[in-house]
């Protein structure tokens, strides 16, 4: 085996040379890698090429002779050792970006881990050093007059040196071996164990570059491994990545659902909280254009008032949260009855009530029929609330038939109204009334005579109108 790498090597060598040179080239083109592993794993295989070119051209040349044979044998065989020291020392800063990244993680070891890089780079120091005193001096090696290679003494110092070096990077990957993926881990080992084993069967073995030749094996397949990794956790980076995306996604979906459910909810409350201040007809329109005068003009409503019999002198009895809690009970009875009968509440004034029906365009409706209903309803709430209240009270009830004009005002606290004389009268018929009475006017009592029973017909004293004639059911 041996006698054929004799023959062959440099065949080899040459072959060897150009693939570390074109995996240097894709090195530098090479996108994904980080720049501090880029300079690393280019300087390792641009010297991995160049300690094969030194090497070759020694034993090209190692039986030449002449005046100038001596210097280029001598200088090939310092490159031959430098380049060798020169990967080390690359592979170094390779395991130092290793050890940078293990820091940022925040790893433990990393303290450690700096020791051993920092004493690697005393060591290969040191090997140059030596080389170049040997260059000059036969401390290591020298070539005789016929220009062949002898070791000296001094050569142990490498084989102190070198080994050393190696030995603390082996310390390191062996150190750190949970921490560094298989990608990593294996070819690390193999590039510090093969050429190792190289060296010391270079040294034993003259005539063929053991040395060279792994380093430059092993460094390719560094780059090899080094760049699965690269892609590996660029497809980790990248799978995480989406994973994020997902989950932000996800977390966006469900903070817009329930935001949207949030908004579902207030826009509810906010349209029943429009709807018990306004009639559905005029809230929509009220919504839908808010900057806009709202005005209804209705031919046919009937309009209800009702007020408490005596209230000032009661009230002047009773303390204020008697009062008010007096007025809350008994307007909550009417307001669920009106709820109740489709009533359209419109507004309470003190003790006074004030509610209508009839609020469509069309004049041919029931709202007649179904206030005086209503107001019927509302002397039952009465009776009702003075079973279970110390402060008995009596109403007075007027209700009045005709074209009324309603609408919405103000922008802030805005309320809806009804004005006109039908709204004159119905007040007048509730001022003018008998208490738990139920007074209409003539034009209500025309629409309801055939439904209700109503006494005999009663002139009162109208501002504006005279005498109008009237009707107690």
């Amino acid at each position: 085996m041996f006698n054929f790498l004799r023959s062959h090597q440099l065949g080899i060598m040459l072959f060897m040379e150009g693939i570390c040179l074109a995996t240097a080239f894709l090195t530098l083109i090479t996108r994904n890698l980080p720049k501090a592993k880029k300079i690393a794993i280019f300087l390792l295989e641009l010297n991995s090429a160049l300690i094969m070119i030194s090497s070759r051209f020694y034993y090209i040349n190692k039986d030449a002779t002449g005046d100038y044979a001596g210097i280029y044998l001598r200088i090939a065989k310092f490159f031959d050792y430098f380049f060798s020291f020169s990967i080390i020392y690359v592979m170094n800063l390779y395991i130092k970006d290793l050890n940078n990244e293990f820091k940022s993680k925040g790893l433990k070891g990393w303290k450690y881990n700096h020791l051993i890089i920092r004493l690697n780079d005393i060591i290969m120091i040191t090997l140059t050093l030596i080389l170049i005193v040997s260059q000059f001096t036969p401390f290591c090696y020298y070539f005789d007059a016929n220009n062949v290679y002898h070791r000296t003494k001094g050569t142990f110092l490498f084989l102190i040196f070198l080994p050393a070096a190696i030995f603390l990077e082996a310390i390191f990957v062996i150190s750190n071996h949970k921490i560094l993926s298989p990608a990593v881990r294996i070819p690390l080992f193999l590039f510090i164990v093969i050429p190792f084993l190289a060296t010391i069967l270079q040294f034993t073995t003259f005539g063929i570059a053991f040395t060279a030749m792994s380093t430059s094996g092993t460094s390719v397949l560094l780059y090899v491994f080094v760049v699965q990794d690269t892609n590996r956790e660029i497809e980790r980076s990248h799978k995480l990545e989406v994973e994020m995306l997902e989950r932000y996604k996800k977390k966006l979906e469900e903070t817009v659902r329930k935001r949207t459910a949030e908004l579902i909810i207030a826009n509810q409350k906010a349209e029943n909280l429009l709807l018990n201040i306004l009639p559905v007809e005029i809230a929509r329109e009220l919504t839908e254009n808010p900057n806009q005068t709202i005005s209804k003009k209705y031919p046919n409503a009937t309009v209800l008032f009702t007020d408490i019999v005596g209230f000032t002198k009661m009230s002047s009895e009773m303390t204020a949260e008697e009062t008010v809690e007096m007025l809350n009970n008994m307007t909550q009875k009417f307001d669920e009855r009106a709820k109740r009968e489709g009533i359209e509440k419109i507004k309470t004034i003190g003790d006074s009530y004030m509610a209508a029906t009839g609020l469509i365009e069309d004049a041919n409706n029931d709202g007649a029929q179904r206030l005086i209903h209503f107001a019927q309803g509302l002397l039952e709430d009465v009776n009702e609330f003075n079973e279970t209240s110390s402060h008995k009270v009596k109403i007075r009830i007027g209700v009045n038939t005709g074209p009324i004009v309603a609408g919405v005002i103000g922008k802030t606290k805005f309320i809806y109204d009804v004005w006109g004389d039908t709204v004159n009268v119905a007040s007048r018929m509730e001022t003018n009334g008998e208490p738990m009475q139920i007074h209409v006017s003539e034009a209500t009592y025309k629409l309801t005579k055939d439904l209700f029973p109503y006494g005999k017909a009663v002139n009162v004293e109208v501002k504006g109108k005279g005498l109008m004639k009237s009707y107690f059911l």
